[in-house]
């Protein structure tokens, strides 16, 4: 998996916690139940008051027919303004493809319908709850109708960052749908300095979704035939309270139906637990129809809190207006079932402060430099503490920038299965765990071209240098087996047989495996900014020992206090 998905993963895992319940229902737009309102069903009954739609209403576009419609009426420019489409507006006309209508039901009753105009990049909301409708356009902003001015007022809290992650995130866990195509999506679109998911995810949905994300152990798939057109229809699996949900795509590979149904399973909430909503079904149904929506003049003003969602969720914007994108960055082929693999793992982890071992004893310390292209070349000391044919490895990274402020140990106990961050700052120490995901095996190697480097001398142990190259990265490694220790598992933690290497002498691998890496250095052919070396420094026989007595426990995920002894 990418390292940039990874991130999003681990990312994802902390934008779970405690969401309060009221903010959930408000974004929740349930829906009505499948046996009623699904289309493989054949049902008879009416979508909504305006539905005398068959399917064929619901999987066919004619944008001339729209078009025609826009030319005929006439426009008047102080009626309609949308200066957000001035905004990105080649990738926001590239990504949002065609209209879409979005009918959003609720236990059997219509909630919410939006029409999403793929040439205005923009939604109209109408509900039987509201006289007026509202609107969101391409930057987040929502429009809602000022009865005391008699005018429409703009606000937006999707200036943040992580606004634009948190709230789509909540649809992602509450739909139960894939999350790392969205997740790869929100980054791109963060790389390129574009508001992420302005509509809240309803929208992205339809243009981010295809048959292939949802193809591996979690869901069924069939094919069904209704009224002489093909439908794929994907069963959610492993999936305990949520029996009879599934996602439907068209035969042009459209995503037209998401329909949920949430038992009461009576199971008791975690703090990974973020879907907090009642038992009940859902149904979102995705109509491919013309659509025309005309953004009202609006007067922008703040939303009550919204300096202080600016202050705690942070600002996405960069300095610069894009970056280079590498489509490859954002492919989740080989990532898939990854992020619930790892919440599960938070979830479900059973290790406790008290199962730690007294004190985590060291004979080596192995410095290393780091020096990344993206930080103009700063270095971070990094220092691995080392005790042979133990089941625990630690590394200690300090960031010369800043290492008045404190440092942290990163220490990976394979016995229990954990990563146990020691952190240390302005005269407190405490720890925090968390639990080691198991990665799904893609069986997917890296195809890498092999050469053998000129010997050097580093730390004044003779070094053998081995280059691994592909259409993507060139990495150097040198190693020594004269060192009086050895690191199998410099870079990763699992046993190196558990490795994805490409296919090497086992010779050369034996080498690797019983020597010391002194050097490292990956190049990025395409991004040198994601250009990093690692350089060994010193190895000395300097005992050590992290003693769990010296630090307080940081437990974020309780209800209790923060820091316990």
């Amino acid at each position: 998996m990418k390292t940039k998905h990874i991130l999003l993963m681990i990312f994802s895992l902390f934008m779970v916690v405690n969401v309060d319940a009221q903010i959930l229902k408000k974004i929740r737009k349930k829906a009505e139940q499948a046996a009623e309102r699904t289309i493989l069903k054949k049902t008879d009954q009416v979508v909504s008051k305006k539905t005398e739609k068959t399917i064929d209403d619901a999987t066919t576009t004619n944008k001339s027919k729209k078009r025609s419609r826009k030319n005929s009426k006439e426009q008047i420019e102080s009626e309609s303004t949308n200066s957000a489409l001035e905004l990105n507006t080649k990738y926001k006309t590239d990504f949002y493809k065609e209209d879409v209508v979005l009918k959003i039901h609720e236990n059997g009753n219509s909630n919410q319908t939006q029409y999403f105009d793929a040439e205005e990049v923009a939604v109209r909301l109408e509900s039987n709850k509201t006289p007026k409708p509202g609107y969101t356009d391409s930057e987040g902003f929502i429009y809602a109708y000022n009865d005391k001015a008699q005018a429409y007022n703009k606000s937006s809290l999707i200036a943040s960052g992580g606004q634009g992650m948190m709230m789509p995130n909540m649809m992602l866990e509450m739909l139960k749908l894939p999350p790392e195509p969205f997740m790869a999506n929100t980054q791109k679109q963060m790389d390129k300095n574009i508001t992420p998911n302005p509509f809240n995810g309803f929208v992205e949905f339809a243009f981010i979704y295809k048959p292939e994300h949802f193809r591996y152990e979690d869901f069924k798939e069939s094919k069904q035939s209704l009224r002489g057109k093909s439908y794929t229809k994907f069963e959610f699996l492993n999936e305990p309270g949520y029996e009879g949900s599934y996602v439907i795509f068209d035969d042009n590979d459209r995503l037209i139906e998401i329909y949920t149904n949430k038992s009461d399973t009576k199971q008791s909430m975690s703090a990974f637990d973020m879907d907090m909503m009642p038992p009940g079904e859902s149904l979102i149904i995705y109509e491919y129809t013309p659509v025309e929506v005309n953004l009202p003049p609006a007067r922008e003003v703040k939303s009550r809190g919204q300096d202080m969602m600016g202050l705690v969720m942070g600002s996405f914007k960069k300095d610069k207006n894009t970056e280079d994108i590498d489509e490859d960055d954002y492919d989740t082929s080989n990532s898939k079932g990854q992020v619930k693999s790892a919440r599960n793992a938070l979830k479900n982890n059973k290790v406790t402060a008290k199962m730690l071992p007294d004190s985590y004893d060291f004979d080596w310390q192995f410095e290393t430099e780091i020096l990344m292209a993206s930080r103009k070349k700063e270095a971070i000391d990094m220092t691995f503490l080392i005790k042979e044919n133990a089941n625990y490895q630690a590394t200690k990274m300090v960031d010369n920038k800043s290492k008045n402020k404190g440092n942290a140990t990163m220490l990976f106990d394979s016995n229990l299965n954990i990563m146990v961050m020691f952190m240390e700052t302005q005269g407190h120490n405490f720890f925090q765990m968390y639990p080691i995901p198991e990665l799904k095996n893609t069986n997917d190697k890296p195809n890498f071209k092999i050469t053998d480097l000129a010997s050097k001398t580093i730390l004044n142990y003779n070094c053998k240098g081995l280059q691994l190259e592909d259409d993507k990265y060139i990495i150097k490694m040198y190693h020594t087996i004269e060192a009086p220790i050895k690191l199998s598992h410099f870079m990763n933690f699992n046993d190196v047989k558990h490795m994805d290497l490409p296919d090497i002498d086992p010779k050369i691998l034996s080498q690797f495996s019983n020597g010391l890496i002194m050097e490292m250095e990956m190049i990025d052919k395409k991004k040198a900014k994601n250009n990093i070396s690692i350089t060994a420094k010193s190895l000395k026989n300097n005992p050590i020992s992290i003693k769990k007595a010296d630090y307080k426990t940081m437990d974020f995920l309780s209800g209790g206090k923060m820091f316990k002894n």
